[in-house]
């Protein structure tokens, strides 16, 4: 029985030894995160009492340690047992390559977490987060504030209500409204991440971005700082206002507009190229807006399957184009286009005194583009149209040049065919045509009273239709001119050129080129002020003509 009692005396007496152990070497290690060292203060006063436990009051020139961790102020209560810190008076604190200033800050050595007030500041090296109130998380390496800030990177700007800032992955989380403004940019959303290192930032809802003449808007944007690269996605509109010019004098043509609308676009700034995309059941949509110096404003709208805008500059002067691919059906009040690709060019040529301007059009396709004009259909192989203030004025058509026009007093179709033609017009109304080499020509001749007197099938090395108010008037003929003449009753059913081309009803409508109501017509009539400032009437028949969704 002794033995056993000897034995249970002596294990007992092990494991009490092995506690004792176990706590001297776990103990110090569990304190040592709480405990905050005094280093310096000019004066130390030190309470203690049952509820507050041992509080230490330093003055002057306070310096405080926790680890890694430094702490310094003009004055400071410290709460011994609770492991709190209350700094007041120019407050610094240092956390590895972070550094804290504030006017108050309240320190919580268990968590290692400052809750600072006034003028807070906290830097990382690199970025800079100002607000008038911030928690900081040592231990996260991470800055939260709810009562606005700023984050300042580079020479870029970050402002919002409330957000955080990590100081190691250099990535903030801001919610709006959010604003990031740089030298060359300004960014807007409702909410947003900016990551410090890559110099990205992905916004949320309402985005806004302003760039020199470039004005983007969008669901979602990322952007991309040093590239200048801009990528939206959903309800993305896309202006550019022409006519900017280099220089401490630079100044934009507000006459002339460019407003793309598309479910994704990329914008290189840097290169001046922009990619436009829609969604697979609703192709992008560009306004070109061009206001005369009566304040008319004209107005062509283009749907394509997508399209690429660039502006470059030539030994001559500066290119600025817009292409649209796949599809293309161009609508203006006047003109429609159907191609399978479609290039508007601007070449501005700089004098010593002032400025020159050209405008092309190309249009190409597989199956032959064609350009309507009052009741004129033109058509061949590639169509060049060069223009002034968003109005061709010529048309050059080379390889199966085909022009049909309808006599609506005959209801017969006139036909024109050739290599190549040339088409003249003034306010977009058709002045003359002429076809060359091999021109062939079929002409509807009329009586007094408007009856059909006969047909006359022309053949010539070139040949000459002229117009006046959209009439025919005059044909001439060139070298080697040939004719058959038919009388009413012997014209030939169906009378046709070789290559014959008349589709009225492919003719694209503005109804068909916007389509139903779409977030796009929307978007016009709630911006009714998006275009050209100080025009008169043109652009609010412009938006009026938009269709609308009942109510």
């Amino acid at each position: 029985m002794m033995d056993e009692y000897g034995f249970l005396r002596g294990w007992v007496a092990r494991c009490a030894t092995l506690l004792v152990l176990q706590a001297l070497l776990t103990g110090p290690s569990r304190a040592q995160t709480h405990v905050v060292e005094l280093i310096h203060a000019s004066e130390v006063v030190v309470e203690s009492d049952s509820v507050s436990g041992t509080v230490r009051r330093l003055s002057g020139d306070v310096r405080l340690r926790q680890d890694t961790i430094y702490l310094r102020s003009s004055r400071a209560t410290h709460y011994v047992e609770r492991g709190e810190v209350l700094m007041d008076g120019s407050v610094r604190i240092v956390a590895g390559d972070d550094t804290l200033n504030a006017n108050r800050v309240t320190y919580d050595a268990n968590e290692k977490v400052a809750t600072a007030f006034g003028s807070v500041r906290i830097s990382d090296g690199e970025s800079v987060l100002l607000a008038p109130s911030a928690l900081y998380y040592s231990r996260d390496k991470l800055a939260v504030f709810s009562e606005g800030g700023r984050i300042l990177h580079d020479d870029a700007e970050l402002t919002s209500p409330s957000g955080e800032y990590n100081t190691e992955s250099k990535l903030a989380t801001l919610a709006g409204p959010v604003v990031l403004r740089d030298s060359v940019s300004t960014l807007t959303a409702e909410s947003g991440r900016y990551d410090a290192q890559l110099e990205r930032a992905d916004f949320l809802g309402s985005v806004r971005l302003v760039q020199d003449e470039i004005l983007l808007e969008a669901d979602s944007v990322s952007h991309f700082r040093e590239t200048e690269v801009s990528e939206a996605f959903g309800h993305v509109v896309l202006e550019r206002i022409g006519g900017a010019e280099e220089g401490e004098e630079a100044r934009v043509d507000s006459t002339r507009r460019t407003i793309l609308f598309g479910d994704e676009v990329r914008h290189d700034q840097s290169r001046s190229v922009s990619l436009v995309t829609g969604l697979p059941d609703l192709d992008p949509l560009v306004v070109r807006l061009q206001t005369d110096s009566t304040g008319a404003t004209d107005s062509t709208f283009v749907r394509a399957r997508r399209f690429e805008t660039m502006e470059r500059d030539t030994l001559e002067g500066r290119e600025s184009t817009l292409m649209a691919v796949g599809n293309v059906r161009l609508f203006q009040d006047r003109l429609a286009a159907l191609a399978d690709s479609v290039s508007f060019v601007r070449f501005t040529v700089e004098l010593e005194d002032d400025s020159s301007q050209a405008d092309y059009l190309y249009l190409f396709g597989i199956d032959r583009p064609s350009v309507w004009f009052e009741d004129s259909q033109v058509s061949g192989d590639t169509l060049v149209g060069y223009a002034a203030d968003e109005e061709i004025q010529r048309l050059d058509v080379f390889g199966n040049a085909f022009a049909a026009q309808f006599d609506s007093t005959l209801g017969r179709v006139r036909q024109l065919r050739g290599l190549q033609m040339r088409a003249i017009l003034e306010d977009d109304s058709l002045r003359s045509l002429s076809v060359w080499p091999n021109a062939e020509a079929i002409h509807f001749r009329a009586t007094a009273d408007g009856l059909l007197d006969g047909a006359d099938r022309l053949l010539a090395d070139s040949l000459v239709f002229g117009f006046e108010d959209g009439r025919l008037a005059d044909v001439y003929g060139a070298r080697g001119v040939e004719g058959i003449t038919y009388g009413p009753q012997i014209i030939p059913d169906p009378f046709r050129l070789s290559g014959y081309r008349y589709t009225p009803e492919s003719r694209p409508t503005r109804a068909s080129v916007l389509g139903e109501p779409t977030w796009e017509t929307e978007w016009l009539h709630a911006n009714p002020d998006f275009s050209i400032p100080n025009t008169r009437d043109g652009l609010q028949h412009l938006v009026e003509s938009v269709p609308q969704r009942s109510p």
